[in-house]
């Protein structure tokens, strides 16, 4: 039989090289950080409700905005500010590098798992 030791050693550095590359991944996709929605594709002040809260004089925005309390000036006269009218852009970058972290761990774990078990193997080859 092939040296037990050595395909352990073997495999946790392919486990521990493939993690490291992963994590280099997402922190390159962070440091770019463009995973923005684009401009010309606004999303609804709704679709941010579980990201984010904006309050308004400790109000919050949607609530000011649904009781019509905030208005743009248009000359010398104000209108008020419809739901509709407020957009915002949302940062999906979690979503971008959920993968590529879960799998660094994944096996940069496995790999640190095989190296700790390394001491209790046999050292030497079976016939």
């Amino acid at each position: 039989m092939r040296n037990v030791r050595l395909t352990f050693i073997i495999l946790a550095m392919v486990f521990a090289s493939f993690g490291v590359v992963q994590f280099g991944r997402a922190l390159e996709d962070f440091r770019r950080d463009y995973f923005w929605t684009p401009t010309k594709h606004q999303e609804s002040l709704e679709k941010g409700k579980d990201s984010f809260e904006i309050y308004v004089r400790g109000e919050s925005l949607n609530r000011r905005l649904q009781a019509g309390e905030l208005a743009l000036k248009n000359g010398e006269s104000w209108s008020p500010l419809q739901e509709r009218e407020v957009t915002i852009r949302l940062n999906h970058i979690h979503e971008v590098t959920r993968f590529p972290l879960l799998l660094g761990v994944g096996l940069l774990s496995a790999a640190l798992a095989w190296v700790v078990a390394l001491p209790g193997m046999p050292s030497g080859t079976q016939a």
